[in-house]
């Protein structure tokens, strides 16, 4: 008698598996305690073992399938059974199974190399239908479509920063015919005038700071540092040509087709595109993604005038050390330059309309942030609303009202670091029918706008602005255009990294949005003062703080300030994305000794288990 196989339950909360590889083939032994498949789920890939001996007589769900538990995968046999060629697995219908694996011999699969998938059961063909009809309802789409049916290319990424140049990478990853249209520097403002060259400068300036701060208790012999602003600043450019270099090697690795030029949208689904000379050409394309990024913003009465009223590009590349600077704005972008001007050794002071600085952190990160920058004699006003910054007579001046006062100050330079906007102007967006709203493009899960074969990702689709939330926004949609199913990007869990020192990492909800939203929870706090490793590096400011579900154990948030806050918070940025408990992590073994140990004791603290407080 026949043996079905059916998806096992893998873990307490899956309900349904992907088959990621047949670890046997149709006429294998199997032997008990084998392992005959990998299964993926949203969680982790896990291994399903031999259980019923035997051989695999016929395989019902070919890699790539997905399917619920409870539904039958394959069918087992006896070594000398004859199976009856119309035997029907128990509950095979279009209820249990979802198919994904196309069986064509379309360009794409040549192109990857791709085999042919096994004829597929007429169950799995309905339910993989099903599943469109089901994940169309779940998920807040607009109609999809072509932008030119005759297209040269597949798909055509306007701009090259970590939105556009990610999406162009794995669409060509994925066979399509791509060409990316950039009018300057290969990796946008991220790589050449955000992200990296700042990572660049603090370094300086942190390395400036070990050694006024700890140079005599490391035992360095020296306590002063003499930074030279000019070097500091041509090794963060010499970074960023160097990666905007391997950017063009990835795009001729994979055959993407670099359009220098300026794109713009005309009538008639038409995508037009002027070179640095003036010459005018058109592109055609089946999907076009727009990804412009974004620029500096400036709220009325904010006079930029790029020499004495700044924006972070001119901040990277000063002329020269201004000796009293002021920064508008204590988001990520305001805080590390305030940081590394301060090392460097400006007077600093920064002004900030809410009554935090970092206001989208946890408050109490917020605290451990604003304590240290005063140690460090960075002056800070909080609840100022800035009426005015203008270049007079050469000085930045600029005007605020604080507790029902007008006040002003002066400075050599102003910054102005309030936030950016798209970059939505100049690309006709009128000529075509997507819908634009104060510099953001209105798009759908899977980055369709309203305009049928037009695509948004990155700053242009609004907040959060981030680097890695582009290139993630770009790899779901080009996978969405593939039809390859992809996740919708968790808007609820992405990481936040602000690079000063001490650093600022997190994900999550914040303990005021908790109580917001009336969400039972309960917080663990593990300071780094008592951490042996922290003491090591003589970095002993900052704190972990883990908030969980005080009734389901669901982590919610986690913020950490300190050294390598940055780099420690992927961890629980995973947990989240794992569903992982309260539980599971108080029972996770962390290595010692590590900053990370302060993890343990935060999820520990919030159970009140704590050892080490």
């Amino acid at each position: 008698m026949p043996i079905d196989l059916f998806m096992t339950q893998l873990s307490p909360t899956m309900t349904e598996g992907r088959i990621a590889r047949w670890l046997k083939k149709e006429g294998d032994e199997l032997v008990s305690g084998e392992v005959m498949a990998e299964i993926e789920t949203d969680k982790a890939t896990m291994e399903m073992e031999v259980v019923d001996e035997g051989v695999l007589h016929k395989i019902l769900a070919p890699e790539g399938s997905i399917v619920t538990v409870g539904a039958p995968i394959a069918v087992i046999r006896e070594e000398d059974e004859e199976v009856a060629d119309d035997y029907t697995a128990a509950g095979l219908d279009a209820a249990h199974a979802i198919e994904i694996v196309n069986n064509d011999s379309s360009e794409e699969a040549v192109e990857l190399g791709s085999e042919a998938a096994p004829d597929m059961h007429p169950a799995y063909v309905a339910a993989h239908e099903a599943h469109d009809a089901e994940e169309a309802e779940a998920l807040h789409l607009k109609p999809a479509g072509l932008f030119n049916a005759d297209g040269e290319y597949d798909v055509v990424v306007i701009g090259a920063g970590p939105g556009g140049y990610v999406a162009a990478i794995r669409a060509a990853q994925l066979g399509m015919k791509v060409a990316c249209i950039e009018s300057t520097h290969l990796g946008g403002i991220c790589l050449n005038w955000g992200c990296i060259p700042t990572k660049a400068l603090l370094r300086t300036a942190e390395v400036i700071n070990i050694i006024k701060h700890s140079g005599d208790v490391l035992g360095l012999g020296v306590t002063e540092a003499n930074p030279d602003l000019e070097k500091a600043v041509a090794r963060s450019r010499a970074i960023s040509t160097k990666l905007n270099g391997g950017i063009g090697f990835l795009f001729k690795k994979n055959k993407i087709e670099h359009i220098e030029g300026y794109a713009t949208f005309e009538a008639g689904n038409q995508l037009m595109v002027k070179d640095a000379e003036g010459n005018v050409r058109q592109v055609t394309a089946k999907h076009v993604i727009v990804a412009t990024g974004a620029r500096a913003r400036a709220f009325p009465g904010m006079d930029v005038d790029n020499d004495v009223v700044i924006t972070y590009k001119q901040a990277l590349a000063p002329k020269a050390l201004p000796e009293k600077l002021v920064v508008i704005g204590s988001g990520a972008i305001g805080m590390e330059f305030a940081y590394f001007y301060k090392a460097m050794g400006s007077d600093v002071t920064v002004i900030e309309a809410a009554d935090q600085i970092l206001p989208l952190e946890d408050h109490e990160i917020s605290k451990v942030v604003a304590r240290s920058f005063k140690k460090q004699k960075i002056n800070i006003i909080t609840g100022a609303m800035v009426s005015s910054a203008k270049n007079i007579d050469g000085k930045a001046v600029v005007e605020y009202e604080s507790k029902g006062k007008k006040l002003s100050i002066e400075g050599d330079v102003c910054l102005v670091a309030v936030g950016v906007i798209g970059n939505t102007d100049a690309i006709g967006a009128e000529n075509t029918s997507m819908k634009v709203d104060r510099n953001t493009i209105a798009v759908d899960d899977w980055y369709r706008t309203d305009h049928p074969g037009i695509y948004a990702i990155g700053d242009v689709v609004g907040a959060p602005a981030l680097a890695h939330v582009a290139s993630h926004e770009g790899i779901v949609c080009v996978e969405a255009i593939a039809e390859k199913h992809p996740h919708p990007v968790d808007y609820g869990n992405v990481p936040g990294c602000t690079y000063c020192q001490p650093q600022v990492g997190s994900c999550g909800k914040t303990e005021n949005q908790c109580k917001e939203e009336g969400i039972p929870y309960k917080v663990g706090r593990m300071s780094y003062g008592t951490n042996g490793k922290a003491m090591g590096l003589a970095e002993t400011d900052g704190m972990v703080k883990t908030i969980f579900h005080a009734e389901t154990g669901e982590l919610l948030g986690a913020h950490i300030v300190g050294a390598e806050a940055t780099e420690m918070i992927v961890s629980l940025g995973v947990a989240k994305t794992l569903e992982t408990t309260e539980a599971e992590l108080a029972h996770h073994m962390f290595p010692h000794p590590t900053l990370s140990e302060m993890i343990h004791e935060s999820v520990l603290d919030s159970d009140d288990r704590a050892i080490h407080i």
